[in-house]
Formats: structure tokens, C-alpha cells, sequence
């Protein structure tokens, strides 16, 4: 093999995006997932339109084989073949944005001479213009013969000419050029993008592919795929790894990296933990209800589970203990710090001859205390481990939509409701109104039907079941925007209230907890 090198280029944007669509650029197994918003896009293009300097990117050649992460586009297997180690995340954008698909549809304002992500508006407004169109030239014949005369007309054929030549703009690119596979991982695991550290499971994703080529391909990126689109994307490949090293070792005391593992151990492991995890997502659903992962706010909490349905069979499985762990774990935020040591107690727990017992021992609370209090029930709307404890709570009442009275499950045409409407409180005060106790579950279309009515008058209309399923005061002297403090006081005892009869009938015929 020759002396490893470095090359220094200077590559067009046209020739990157087309390089990368006909396979000569190919992302490594190794890489992380795409990641970018869509709002990076505009921002992007706004940076090339203008010639600023973008990060370099990171090219690496060898003759030695490698796996591509994703098979779309083709890898063309050439000599000419280069990995992109770093960069993946601009070039994928900028391939997008040159397409207008999947999901990045940007649009340029010549006038305003502004970038901007498409959306029901600007299609509609003639002033605005798809890049993608802008600089296909087909396209752009069209656009030009439309442009008006005069200065206003002038002005936006030059900033269309401008736009244009970012096709030829240079981006700066190091290859390393006859390196080992190893230090190209190596390379990829130091570098930073676009200032955003690599993230931990990145890193282990890196190191097993470079122990286990095309594991990740061929195995992970695709059962990864599959659980993102049954709705579990929150369930993440460093949590799908730490519950293949439990699988692979169960009764270590310590976690075992997968790359130090051999390649059979892991292929064996990692199968098991498959078939584990498909068992473990419909043990929740079962349990909750739940047709997807939006109210769980960490995949973290479903390791343990994916650990003991690897251990147990489905008759010795105690699925309604395991529920009500989840449901307490998810309630006390377990894995929001810490996770790794969480983990590690948790996976502790699961290798004990009594995994449901120590692992509720782990979720008691300081006090020695079990279960739900009033004060719990305070947070904010964005705290997903609140809201899915008030979920546990009305579902175990019952829960029935408002409007409708059917059962709720949730799903993507279900909506959270403000129970005393936002609109109803002055302006300084509209804040208060976001707060967990105030929120109920209904449709999308019985949300928006609703819209401001006053609580002492929609209330009084439903049904006593259908509120109490909701665990909704029956004091209609409390449905008053002026008594909201009373309200959602009352409203706090009877969530907690009902969400610790959920961890009775779930615990009660083996644990002395509640």
C-alpha cells in the first residue's frame, strides 16, 4: 500500500451533489444518521448565495473495502470512489434542496433577496421562487421569460444570476488518501461538525463498525429504519447496543462494549435483542395503549425492557409489574441525568433473581416513599414524563375524549386540550394556562371545534363519566378562568390519585409498595 497522504481540493457544489447522487461520494457504515433540521437548509444556501466560507468537508480514498450506510444512492464502487467522513450533513442538504424533496423544499424571495423554507403561504405568492427550479436550467427558462422589464426586473434577474452561481462555488475538502480503514474511523470520531460534538452513540456506532464491518448496514440502519416508522424513533442505536451487550453477556457485572465483543457473539445477541425489542414495544402497547413512542420522552426506558423479555419467556414475563415500573421510572424522569449509571442499575436489577422488585426499589423515592403525589403533576406542558404519567392516570379511569366519548389512543389525530382555554386568560397571564393539570386528551377536530368556548359552558355539557375519566373536577364552581388555581390544584390530587390505583392494580398481587 502506498504512503498514507493528504489532499487538499477545492470541489464545486454541481460537481459534489452529483458525485454524491451518482455514488462516487458515499457515506461510510460508520457515519452518524442524518440529522439536520430543515431550517438549517435556508440558512445554508443564504451562506453559499453570499460567499461565506462553510467547513471544509473530509474525503477518504483507499483500496481497502468498506460499507455504505445508506443504499440510496448507489454506491458506484469505483476507483474514483470517495467516503465522506466529514460533511455528510451539508451534502445531503444541498442534494435536497437541489431536488426539492424530502421534506426541504427551500424558496428565494428576489426582492426581499431572502431564503426561506416553503411553506402554504409562500407557495402561493408569486414573489417567491423554488431554488430547485432557480437552478435547473429547464425550469429556469421559464422563470426568466417571466420576469418583468425595468429596474424591479433588473434587479431580480442579477439576484438570480447570483443564485445561480452557487453551483460553482468551491467548497474546501482534505481527502485522505491511502489511510487504513481504522484511521479513518479514527478521523471521524475526533472531528467536530459544524461545531455540535459527536454524540456518544455516534461513537460506539463508529467503533463497531469498524470491528464489525457491515453490521451496521446490513443489521442496525435497518431495523433502526423499521422502528422510526412504526413511531419508536425515540429508541436510539447506543440504546439498541447497550441492550444487545445485556443480551450477550446476561449476567456480567459490568457493561461489555459490542467491539470487544466477537463478530458471532454480536450477530447471535443482536438478533435475540431484535426479536426482544419487538416483544417489548407490544408489551407497551398492550399495556398503554400506546400506537407509538411521541409521549415517551426516552428510549432509555424501554432497555430494560427489551432486557427481560430477552430473559424471560412470554409466560414468565410479569407484564403488568413491568408496566408499572415503566410507568413510575417515566414519572420520576429516570433517565434525565445520569442515564449511563441509571442504566447500569437498572441492568443490575434485571440480572437479579427478583428484576421487578429491584427495579422498583430503584424508582422509590427519596424517602422510601411509592408512588404519585399531588406536586408531581406542576410541570410544564413540555414535560413529557409528566404527561405521560397524566396519561397513565386518565387511562386508567377510563380515558374517553370529551367531545366524542369514545376511548383515546394515542395517535397522530390526537391532540392535547386545554381544559380551561389559553384564549380566556388576559394576555400576562396566558402562560399559567400551560401547565400539565390543565391539559385532557382529545381529537385534533374536536380541539379546534372547541377553540375559546368558556369552561363553565362546554363543561357543563359533557358527560360526569367522560369528565371523571379525565380526572376533571365535578365542581362546576372551579370551571372559572378566575378560580384556575383551585381548578388545577383539585385536578393534581385526582391525577395522582388515579395514577397510584394504575400502580395498584399493576403491583398490588406481588409488590408491598403502595
Amino acid at each position: 500500500m502506498s504512503t498514507p497522504r493528504l489532499e487538499i481540493q477545492q470541489i464545486k457544489v454541481r460537481q459534489l451533489v452529483e458525485d454524491y447522487r451518482g455514488g462516487r461520494l458515499v457515506i461510510p457504515e460508520f457515519q452518524r444518521e442524518y440529522v439536520w433540521k430543515p431550517s438549517r437548509a435556508p440558512r445554508l444556501m443564504d451562506s453559499l448565495y453570499r460567499g461565506f466560507p462553510v467547513s471544509v468537508l473530509l474525503l477518504w480514498t483507499s483500496v481497502v473495502e468498506a460499507r455504505a450506510r445508506r443504499r440510496d444512492p448507489r454506491p458506484a464502487r469505483s476507483s474514483t470512489t470517495s467516503w465522506l467522513i466529514d460533511g455528510q450533513q451539508r451534502v445531503i442538504t444541498l442534494s435536497r434542496i437541489l431536488s426539492g424533496d424530502e421534506g426541504i423544499e427551500v424558496l428565494f424571495s428576489p426582492d426581499a433577496d431572502v431564503f426561506r423554507l416553503a411553506n402554504a403561504a409562500t407557495r402561493r405568492d408569486p414573489q417567491w421562487f423554488k431554488v430547485s427550479d432557480i437552478l435547473d436550467d429547464e425550469a429556469y427558462r421559464q422563470i426568466r421569460r417571466a420576469i418583468p422589464e425595468g429596474l424591479k426586473g433588473e434587479k431580480r434577474e442579477a439576484r438570480f444570476d447570483r443564485l445561480r452561481k452557487v453551483l460553482e462555488y468551491e467548497i474546501p475538502a482534505v481527502k485522505m488518501i491511502d489511510h487504513s480503514f481504522d484511521e479513518a474511523v479514527d478521523a471521524f470520531t475526533r472531528i467536530n461538525t459544524l461545531g455540535v460534538k459527536l454524540k456518544t452513540e455516534d461513537i460506539h456506532s463508529a467503533r463497531v463498525a469498524a470491528r464489525h464491518t457491515g453490521f451496521i448496514a446490513d443489521e442496525v440502519v435497518p431495523f433502526v429504519s423499521e422502528l422510526r416508522r412504526e413511531g419508536f424513533s425515540r429508541l436510539n442505536v447506543m440504546h439498541l447496543f447497550r441492550a444487545c451487550a445485556f443480551v450477550a453477556i446476561p449476567d456480567g457485572r459490568s457493561r461489555t462494549p459490542l467491539h470487544e465483543l466477537s463478530r458471532g457473539d454480536v450477530l447471535a445477541a443482536w438478533s435475540r435483542t431484535r426479536k426482544a425489542t419487538n416483544e417489548a414495544i407490544a408489551l407497551i402497547r398492550n399495556q398503554f395503549g400506546l400506537v407509538n413512542m411521541d409521549i415517551l420522552w426516552s428510549g432509555a426506558l424501554l432497555v430494560p425492557v427489551i432486557a427481560l423479555c430477552s430473559s424471560q419467556g412470554v409466560r414468565d414475563r410479569d407484564a403488568k409489574g413491568i408496566a408499572g415500573w415503566l410507568a413510575m421510572a417515566a414519572l420520576q424522569h429516570r433517565y434525565s441525568r445520569a442515564t449511563e449509571t441509571a442504566l447500569d442499575q437498572d441492568l443490575r436489577a434485571c440480572r437479579s433473581d427478583d428484576p421487578i422488585g429491584r427495579l422498583l426499589g430503584n424508582v422509590r423515592r427519596d424517602e422510601g416513599e411509592f408512588g404519585a403525589g399531588a406536586n408531581d403533576f406542576r410541570g410544564p406542558l413540555n414535560d413529557k414524563g409528566m404527561m405521560f404519567a397524566t396519561y397513565v392516570a386518565c387511562r386508567h379511569q377510563g380515558l374517553r375524549d370529551l367531545f366524542s366519548g369514545t376511548e383515546v389512543l394515542l395517535q397522530a389525530n390526537v391532540d392535547r386540550h386545554h381544559i380551561l382555554p389559553r384564549a380566556q386568560f388576559p394576555d400576562k397571564q396566558k402562560g399559567t394556562a400551560d401547565t400539565i393539570a390543565n391539559i385532557a386528551f382529545v381529537s385534533g377536530e374536536a380541539n379546534r371545534a372547541v377553540g375559546a368556548a368558556s369552561p363553565d359552558v362546554y363543561l357543563k355539557k359533557l358527560d360526569r363519566g367522560v369528565l371523571e375519566s379525565q380526572c376533571i373536577p365535578l365542581d362546576s364552581n372551579l370551571w372559572h378562568i378566575d378560580r384556575s388555581n383551585e381548578f388545577w390544584s383539585e385536578r393534581r390530587e385526582l391525577l395522582a390519585k388515579a395514577f397510584n390505583g394504575f400502580l395498584r392494580k399493576m403491583l398490588c398481587t406481588s409488590y408491598d409498595l403502595i
